[in-house]
């Protein structure tokens, strides 16, 4: 672009050459020496002469008061020797060139933007005119003058963009300070102020986004007040988080939140306390397990936490000792004394020093073994008859007889145990039959003698009569007498000879 401009500015320096030469030669033909010194009056005066005969305005010279860095150029290298007739010039081309690409490197972009306009469009206009100005003076060859208006440009540049980025902190600033003191008009109107300098600056955005959310803030402020006046924790706590979510600057509320949410566990945690202790009383073991597991997850190390967890621990020891105790009474009411034990026993397993339960265990363990006992005896009651099971028979009768009463099953089979000593002890009428010459006897009983129709008596079980007879082999009846039978016959002839 500065070549451009440069190339512009030399290219209308040549054609004015061009025609001030033709002219004078029109003028002079032949008067080779007039010439001579015109070309070389214009070329001495040539530099003395701005662009579009201009003089320099007040704007490139700074004013006295005003305080003007020096633009930053590279060590000024030795100029070439002035040709015959030409000014000798301190500063180089390149000098002036690097000098303007300073200012369009560090300040241009700035001072051309829009923003820079809205804050200050005449400085805006004079900062272009003052450019135009460096790169006139450079095409025209005049470097000393073009790097004095170059530095004045860089210097007026610098104190221009401070004095514009000053303009847009204090924009921001009045508008974060606005926000922070809930001055929605405020705020609003500084930062729009700092938008019209840099629309496009992510802070300023981000800012104004903030802003536009404050009525709403505001708004969400006044709620929650209210809801802590009222007590109304939830709400307050409801509203704290929404005002955090639009402004997580606002660390009042974060700590506010805190706050709520910790007393609210608290109020929770009494609440779960009431409802377990109620449930106990009530004896609710569902209820108070729920109560338990949020006053836990609440405050799991708290003594009144631990406390209700060992009430709780009892209560469930006692409902369940009730259970089977119930239970236990209920088969004990079926009399299934098998089943009441073991009911009974899983009680005194929670409660092994209960009184009732060891006596109840005593008399049902009593019960069970007497009805094994009679049980037994029934189970082989031919044994009966002997005397001595009918001995051990009749104490086990009298040994139960009082049980009896409090078990129907009991009660039952020691009436079978009494009917059947009877009958196992009832005597059948027995015939023996025979032939007069073979002795018959009754093994384990007694001697018949040799008879040919002999009645005796003999109680219900199993009997071996035997038949003697010298010269023939010896003869064994097997005989059962039941209680059913009213008379048994046997024959019992020893006939085969040895």
């Amino acid at each position: 672009m500065l070549e451009k401009k440069l190339e512009e500015a030399a290219r209308k320096s040549r054609q004015q050459l061009i025609i001030l030469f033709t002219s004078v030669v029109i003028l002079t033909l032949g008067a080779l020496a007039v010439y001579v010194i015109l070309q070389y009056d214009f070329r001495a005066s040539a530099p003395m002469v701005e662009s579009g005969g201009e003089k320099e305005s007040s704007p490139d010279r700074p004013d006295k008061g005003e305080q003007i860095t020096a633009p930053v150029v590279p060590e000024q290298p030795v100029p070439p020797p002035a040709a015959p007739g030409e000014t000798v010039q301190a500063h180089s081309r390149d000098e002036v060139v690097q000098a303007l690409g300073v200012y369009e490197q560090d300040f241009e972009p700035t001072i051309s933007a829009a923003g820079f306009a809205a804050w200050n469009a005449p400085q805006q206009a004079e900062f272009t005119a003052a450019k135009d100005r460096v790169i006139t003076s450079l095409a025209n060859g005049q470097t000393d003058r073009a790097f004095d208006k170059a530095g004045q440009l860089l210097a007026n540049a610098a104190t221009a963009v401070d004095a514009f980025e000053a303009a847009f902190t204090d924009a921001m600033t009045a508008a974060e300070v606005a926000y922070h003191a809930d001055d929605y008009n405020g705020a609003l109107g500084a930062v729009n102020r700092a938008l019209a300098l840099k629309g496009e600056d992510a802070a300023a955005n981000t800012l104004k986004q903030k802003i536009s959310s404050l009525p709403e803030i505001l708004d969400l402020i006044e709620k929650a007040r209210i809801a802590n006046v009222e007590n109304d924790l939830e709400e307050e706590l409801a509203l704290s988080r929404e005002i955090l979510r639009l402004d997580d600057s606002r660390t009042a509320y974060r700590e506010r939140i805190s706050e709520i949410e910790s007393a609210l566990r608290e109020r929770q945690y009494e609440r779960a306390l009431a409802i377990a202790f109620d449930a106990l009383k009530a004896e609710n073991i569902s209820k108070t397990e729920t109560a338990y597991q949020q006053a836990s997850a609440l405050f799991p190390a708290r003594e009144e936490t631990k406390n209700l967890a060992s009430q709780l621990k009892e209560l469930k020891r006692k409902v369940t000792f009730r259970a089977f105790v119930k239970d236990g009474d209920a088969a004990i009411k079926k009399d299934d004394w098998p089943a009441a034990m073991g009911f009974y026993q899983n009680a005194a397993a929670l409660y092994p020093d209960n009184a009732q339960v060891l006596e109840t265990i005593s008399l049902i363990e009593q019960i069970l073994r007497h009805d094994a006992e009679v049980r037994s005896f029934l189970q082989q009651p031919e044994r009966l008859s002997a005397a001595n099971i009918r001995s051990k028979a009749e104490q086990a009768v009298k040994d139960a007889d009082l049980f009896g009463t409090m078990s129907a099953s009991l009660g039952r089979n020691v009436e079978a145990l009494e009917t059947a000593i009877v009958r196992q002890n009832r005597e059948i009428d027995v015939w023996v039959l025979s032939d007069k010459q073979t002795s018959v006897s009754v093994r384990s009983v007694g001697q018949v003698g040799q008879v040919d129709r002999y009645k005796i008596r003999l109680k219900p079980g199993q009997y071996i009569f035997e038949g003697r007879r010298e010269g023939y082999r010896t003869k064994s009846v097997s005989v059962t007498i039941t209680p059913e039978d009213s008379q048994v016959e046997v024959t019992v002839i020893s006939d085969e000879r040895v």
